[in-house]
């Protein structure tokens, strides 16, 4: 969901080699996520500032997953970011 180049962006350049391991591995948040070859060779290492998901009904759960993993291993969050994830979670129902 968030990739490592982005986590790393985003303050996972201090952690521990543990924790790195913990974010690379982790299957409780919904950070490992099955995508296709295409999708996620276009995504890249790219935030939502700069990729969305080519599929506008998986806008919001995308949106609220990036968040959720961003804030359980306490990543920060640029405006352009914050910017392209509001528009995202402005296409939930609920």
């Amino acid at each position: 969901m968030v990739p490592l180049a982005e986590a790393w962006r985003s303050g996972a350049d201090t952690w521990t080699a543990d924790q790195r391991k913990a974010f690379g591995n982790d299957l409780k948040d919904p950070q490992l996520v099955v995508a296709s070859e295409s999708s996620n060779s276009s995504k890249s290492d790219s935030g939502p500032a700069d990729w969305k998901p080519a599929n506008h009904a998986f806008w919001c759960a995308y949106a609220e997953d990036y968040t959720h993993v961003k804030s359980v291993f306490k990543l920060t969050t640029t405006d352009s970011e914050k910017t392209a994830l509001t528009s995202m979670l402005d296409t939930c129902t609920n």
